[in-house]
């Protein structure tokens, strides 16, 4: 059933002095027509306009039009003199009180005329005073005093007016109606200053230091105008000039007290607090989707912890864990002059949430913000965190993900970085730097940090507190006890056990992760680019030799028949390589204006990490370190190994900045893969003619050097492959 409202028939009318508002936009009325009405502008313009009648009802209809009755009469006038308000509805405390018992004593007393009862002479009214006070009581409101107060003998119902002042009502009354009750009792007393012009200037003259970044107390401001007076009654008196009066000190208090709050707080406290402190607070941020609006800030975790890592990071080099921040800082000791080794330290997190959901779509820690951090966060809010999830052995997902709409940030270098903003526009992601100082335009992810430092980082040992005096005596440095690991554990847990599933307030007590369930049903996410465009966005860009091997990083081969092709064609010498940390599996190659995929020869790298990569060359290679052929046979094997033992503490090691400069780039290859040449182990093959199949040399199982004999040479004749022949082409 539909529901409309027809304003054909309706029909509004003003009087001559009325006084008519239309959208806060005062008229008076000029004439009626047949067609509306004519309204003149309330102003100085003397303005005219037409307003039909049906306008005039939909506006009425919408409570656009405020009528003000007889606003432009004289009598009208003058009631609007008696009262400062424009509603005597209003009226509370004491004028609401004197207002009640004023109109109560007149309703009775014209009650009980009208009965014959009294008349209003003297003599009537002192004989009818009691009746008069007990029909009072039996209708006067339940407003008793407060304990140990006691209300005005003008504000309380059990005290009778006398004659003469309950005539003065009735008068009141008679001429102006209810307006008529209203007094002036709050403008009595002499309200201006007994201070003559010089002696108010001298004092606030004093008074304005109270707005100085020193703080000063009202007592110290109080002293210091006393002096002031003290000095200028000398110098007068040394001129025999009439001496100036000193103000008390509560007028000095109340004239500190009657200063702008705005500029006290400005001058005292900084434009930060200020700003803090008056802002209006309006609706905040209308965000429906999740991802519409992510934003991404840096915080130092409050707590100390060790320098150091038990898991994965044993298997570390030195070199590596001096680029992940796992290294002893040596400082001087102040006292004894000896040089000491830092053993502590505090990690950076840098974290993305969603606004609409509040959930923690990224984390990275490392030592100190930088631009590949923020890049690696960029990229794990694209990234399902499942891994994270199962290394720290949650129950709750952690399976938000997707491409984001709007990315916002302060102006951190970090974030004012070209490869950090260059990923977000190749993601086609929109990005916009909030002000700096003003973290009101990132209330999110500031009120998360917050929450941090309050919830999580209090449950650490090490915890550094938000300042000195709630630290108090402590020593952060010497409770230290988690490693990086303990961090990383206990970071993950707390996210995605306890923050995801505490009720938050600003989703009107819905969880984290029952508000993405709701929103991502509703409006659903872009999903996360490709394997190819990931490696785009966030890999590492490099020029490598193109040959008719293909391309080798990091010792792994990269070959594939488009790539070969190119290089017939063009034999550019030198390509653009992009490859990621992350999948050592495939390279993305810089083929003209377009690039292309190429996949490792080796497809069991497919998903592999750079690390583990390093890790298991590293390892096989120290059990023959003179040998310059390792077998990939055995480095698969040593990757396996690695992913079965240290699997758990490698997707912890995923939520910490990766350092894959150009410096430890050089470094990997030169002095790990430095002449060293991978090979496949051949099979078994049938020998012609014989019986059962002769197997490869111990040397090529092994990975030591061999001399390749004529005989291995004539094997190879006879088995009728070549290297060249042999060679087959797969896109991945």
């Amino acid at each position: 059933m539909e529901i409309s409202f027809s304003t054909a028939n309706a029909r509004y009318a003003f009087g001559q002095f009325d006084r008519v508002s239309i959208d806060n936009l005062a008229f008076q009325v000029e004439m009626e027509t047949e067609v509306g009405y004519l309204l003149r502008r309330d102003d100085a313009s003397g303005l005219c306009q037409q307003f039909a009648h049906a306008d005039l009802a939909r506006f009425g209809q919408q409570s656009r039009i405020r009528v003000e009755r007889d606003y432009f009469n004289p009598s009208a006038a003058s009631k609007r003199l008696m009262s400062s308000q424009t509603s005597i509805s209003a009226l509370t405390g004491r004028p609401g009180r004197r207002f009640t018992k004023k109109d109560l004593y007149c309703q009775v007393a014209l009650g009980l005329h009208a009965e014959g009862l009294m008349t209003f002479t003297d003599t009537s009214i002192k004989a009818n005073k009691a009746f008069l006070l007990d029909r009072v009581m039996d209708i006067a409101p339940d407003d008793l005093p407060e304990p140990g107060k006691k209300f005005r003998k003008s504000e309380n119902f059990a005290k009778v007016p006398s004659p003469r002042t309950l005539r003065r009502w009735l008068a009141g009354l008679n001429k102006f109606g209810l307006i008529g009750h209203l007094d002036r009792v709050s403008a009595r007393g002499n309200r201006g200053s007994r201070l003559s012009p010089s002696e108010y200037a001298l004092m606030m003259e004093g008074v304005r230091g109270y707005m100085s970044p020193d703080k000063p107390t009202i007592k110290t401001i109080a002293e210091g105008v006393k002096l002031s007076f003290e000095k200028e009654n000398a110098e007068r008196e040394a001129q025999g000039r009439p001496k100036m009066n000193a103000p008390s000190r509560e007028t000095i208090r109340l004239a500190v007290r009657a200063l702008d709050p705005f500029l006290v707080e400005l001058k005292r406290n900084g434009a930060a607090a200020a700003r803090k402190k008056f802002r209006p607070v309006t609706t905040g941020l209308s965000v429906m989707r999740p991802l519409e609006r992510v934003e991404i800030d840096e915080w130092t975790v409050d707590a100390q912890t060790l320098l150091e890592s038990a898991d994965i990071y044993g298997l570390f080099t030195d070199e590596e864990k001096h680029s992940l921040g796992l290294y002893f800082e040596e400082h001087q000791d102040p006292k004894t002059g000896k040089i000491k080794q830092k053993k502590t330290a505090r990690w950076t997190l840098t974290a993305a949430i969603c606004c609409a959901s509040r959930c923690i779509v990224g984390l990275v820690l490392s030592r100190a913000p930088n631009a590949e951090a923020a890049v690696q966060l960029l990229q794990m809010i694209t990234t399902d965190k499942g891994a994270w999830v199962d290394a720290v052995g949650a129950h709750t997902p952690w399976d938000m993900h997707g491409t984001p709409e709007l990315i916002v940030f302060d102006g951190g270098p970090a974030f004012k970085s070209l490869r950090f903003r260059m990923a977000a526009e190749d993601l086609g992601v929109m990005w916009e730097m909030a002000m700096n100082g003003v973290p009101e335009n990132r209330g999110t992810i500031e009120r998360f940090f917050n929450t941090c430092s309050g919830d999580f980082a209090s449950r650490l040992p090490g915890h550094t507190f938000r300042g000195i005096p709630e630290k108090g005596d402590g020593d952060p440095e010497k409770r230290a006890a988690l490693t990086l690991d303990d961090l990383t554990f206990a970071l993950i847990r707390w996210v995605v056990e306890i923050y995801h599933n505490t009720e938050h307030s600003g989703l009107d007590n819905e969880t984290p992760v029952q508000a993405w369930r709701r929103l991502n049903k509703l409006h659903g996410v872009t999903p996360p680019p490709d394997s190819e465009m990931m490696r785009i966005c966030f890999g590492q860009e490099r020029e490598y030799r193109l040959d008719k091997k293909g391309i080798t990083v990091l010792g792994v081969t990269y070959q594939s028949e488009i790539l070969q092709t190119y290089f017939r064609r063009k034999n550019p010498g030198a390509v653009k390589v992009r490859w990621h940390p992350k999948d050592v599996g495939a390279i993305s190659v810089l083929m003209g204006e377009e690039w292309c995929n190429v996949p490792s020869n080796d497809p069991s790298l497919k998903g592999v990490a750079a690390q583990t990569w390093l890790t298991a060359v590293r390892h096989v290679r120290a059990g023959n370190p003179k040998a310059d052929r390792l077998n990939n046979a055995v480095v698969r094997e040593a990757i396996l190994a690695i992913k079965a033992r240290n699997e758990v503490a490698m997707a912890k090691a995923g939520l910490n900045l990766e350092d894959w400069s150009e410096d430890r780039f050089k470094r990997e290859e030169m002095n790990i893969l430095a002449s060293v040449k991978f090979y496949e182990p051949e099979a078994p093959s049938k020998t012609k003619g014989e019986l059962g199949s002769e197997l490869p040399s111990v040397d090529d199982l092994t990975g030591e050097v061999g001399d390749h004999t004529e005989a291995q040479a004539g094997r190879k004749g006879r088995n009728g492959t070549s290297s060249a022949s042999s060679i087959t082409f797969e896109e991945d």
